[in-house]
């Protein structure tokens, strides 16, 4: 795979973090479309039961619920700010699930924010909390936690502490008995996707587009997975098969990713999936089917008035061109 495609490639993965945790256990408040992939609503907190904790204290929550629409809209600062603010009121009313909630939402806006070693403090900082009223190394949300921690030692290039820590992470949820391996999925899902990712960075193996593969079929299964997320992770994993020379099945992901995406209404994305399907036929020299792709690529980007995509849209004709 050229240098210039996995550059577009990581431009769309960066399109939709999947580190920020859910808000849906609060009490519902209309904030318009903010629906993002089930990785990035997917939190510890699940398991916590902070909504019954909580839903008196009306002015702390809405002081949360801003931090979180702040965060979706990328504006960081004002989520940060409001974070402390969040915080001095849960310690002054000497509510101990907010104040460990709040370093959560913190945990998770510094790795939004890829501020590594901070988001490593924070939620070493929550499991201790957690595990200070009781929950033992299985806990789902221990479990959660750890599964971020790797992740943290793979943004920060630590192989062999990332590659331990999702063995670990997987160990423990194929041990959970049945029925709560099913209430699991979602995090196995992750966990795998997250491992894959390790694998083909520093080994190159088919270990970790299989991983990946396994999540891919895990989050289809679930009920409240926004498909915007199954295009992406379909896209993610064509990336990985160009990367293994396995240009067919990469072309078949893609080709799935594209019937799914021209269902929504909102999918600004799709047009990125095209132009890496135009590569994909480049690579099996198609090039009539690489020429309409990437056409079809560039229409797109100047409907959504996408610069990126139009770009590399334009450098796919070009190198077609230069092919023929």
């Amino acid at each position: 795979m050229t240098s210039r495609c996995r550059y577009f490639c990581r431009r769309l993965l960066q399109m939709r973090r999947y580190y920020y945790p859910t808000i849906q256990h609060l009490p519902k408040v209309a904030f318009g479309r903010t629906a993002v992939p089930c990785t990035l609503g997917f939190s510890l907190f699940t398991w916590l039961g902070f909504n019954k904790k909580l839903s008196a204290e009306d002015e702390l929550i809405k002081t949360i619920k801003h931090c979180v629409l702040f965060t979706q809209r990328g504006e960081y600062e004002k989520a940060e700010q409001l974070l402390h603010i969040a915080l001095r009121q849960a310690q002054q009313m000497r509510n101990e699930a907010g104040v460990t909630y709040i370093y959560d939402v913190m945990a998770n806006l510094a790795l939004e924010r890829e501020q590594l070693d901070k988001a490593k403090q924070l939620f070493v900082a929550v499991t201790q909390r957690i595990m200070a009223e009781g929950a033992k190394e299985d806990d789902p949300r221990v479990i959660h936690i750890s599964a971020k921690l790797a992740r943290i030692s793979h943004l920060k290039k630590e192989y062999s502490t990332a590659k331990l820590g999702y063995d670990w992470c997987l160990s423990k949820l194929k041990n959970l008995p049945s029925e709560a391996l099913n209430e699991m999925e979602k995090l196995i899902a992750l966990t795998e996707d997250w491992y894959g990712r390790l694998l083909v960075d520093y080994e190159n193996s088919n270990k970790g587009l299989d991983l990946m593969v396994s999540s891919l079929i895990r989050m289809e299964k679930l009920e409240d997975v926004e498909k915007e997320h199954i295009v992406i992770q379909m896209n993610d994993i064509a990336t990985v098969c160009d990367h293994l020379e396995k240009y067919d099945e990469g072309i078949s992901y893609l080709l799935q990713a594209i019937e799914i995406g021209k269902q929504l209404p909102d999918m600004d994305e799709l047009g990125a999936v095209y132009v890496n399907l135009g590569r994909l036929y480049m690579k099996k020299m198609l090039l009539d089917k690489a020429r309409k792709s990437c056409g079809a690529g560039w229409k797109l980007g100047v409907t959504a008035k996408n610069d990126d995509v139009k770009r590399e849209a334009e450098l796919c004709f070009k190198e077609i061109k230069n092919l023929s």
